[in-house]
């Protein structure tokens, strides 16, 4: 199963919140984040599979880093993945350039 790519708009609802989005540096990491479509950096080839039935796994989102203060390691997104059979998850972080 394939879910259409929806893409996913940061909205800090705090002052607090609003100074942790974006970094000084880079202009695309933190915006990175998505519903559906195709994951950045994994071909589907590599998605995991169920540990329950085996099949592969659908990619389900995409979620980047926040900013500066909550970096996932070098600007890494994590990659989330479901099994629509069986209802398990698993999600994986990697290093993406997109």
């Amino acid at each position: 199963m394939k879910i259409p790519k929806i893409k996913l708009i940061t909205q800090p609802e705090t002052e607090n919140a609003k100074k942790a989005v974006g970094y000084e540096w880079n202009d695309i990491a933190g915006t990175r984040h998505y519903l559906g479509g195709e994951p950045d950096g994994i071909e589907e080839k590599d998605y995991p599979t169920c540990d329950s039935c085996g099949e592969r796994m659908t990619f389900y989102a995409q979620i980047d880093s926040i900013g500066d203060k909550y970096e996932l390691a070098d600007c890494m997104v994590i990659h989330n993945f479901v099994c629509f059979d069986c209802f398990e998850v698993k999600c994986q972080l990697t290093q993406t350039l997109m």
